[in-house]
């Protein structure tokens, strides 16, 4: 028989508590503002000049929505997915951002570290520290990619190329802006 000690417990755990220290986004980043200083979080949340593009960007992703399929049995959902012949647990990839070492002093290898144990992909910003080679040893079994600014001759970008290769980053990603510090409102 139900002594009632189970309905009991549950009216003490907040439904849809998965144990994680946060539910969404949002909780994500009050915690972040919380623990930033000004500067930080004026680069993690800002962009250059007028910052159109990310106004644009965000309405672009503000119009995707989620049609939610209720009551269906979804026990055997698989989001993973296979990219360059790695496996990751969502179809995620984390962006190169420069410059993470105002947020960990391990900057780039510690979003690597984060990523291949959550099972995510991770790009690196070729203006990331700790480099190219340091975040490969952070995080071996991870799956990197290696964002190449164009910062020089031949020489440079086969270098750049070839030691990326040698560290194991499975791709590459070309950008066309510039690496440099840009105007900020």
């Amino acid at each position: 028989m139900n002594d009632g000690t189970s309905i009991r417990q549950a009216r003490n755990v907040e439904l849809g508590a998965s144990g994680e220290e946060f539910q969404n986004l949002h909780e994500f980043a009050q915690k972040a503002r919380a623990k930033l200083n000004q500067n930080a979080w004026d680069y993690i949340v800002g962009a250059s000049e007028t910052e159109t593009t990310m106004r644009r960007n965000r309405m672009a992703l503000d119009e995707i929505a989620f049609r939610p399929r209720v009551l269906r049995n979804v026990i055997n959902v698989d989001p993973s997915t296979e990219l360059f012949g790695r496996k990751l647990r969502l179809p995620v990839m984390i962006a190169p951002v420069g410059a993470l070492e105002i947020f960990d002093p391990d900057a780039g290898a510690a979003v690597a570290r984060g990523a291949g144990t959550f099972g995510a992909a991770h790009m690196l910003s070729s203006v990331s520290e700790p480099g190219l080679e340091n975040t490969a040893k952070a995080a071996p079994d991870a799956l990197r990619i290696f964002q190449l600014y164009v910062r020089g001759d031949d020489a440079f970008v086969e270098d750049t190329v070839s030691r990326a290769i040698d560290n194991g980053y499975a791709a590459f990603c070309l950008t066309v802006d510039t690496a440099h510090y840009s105007r900020r409102e």
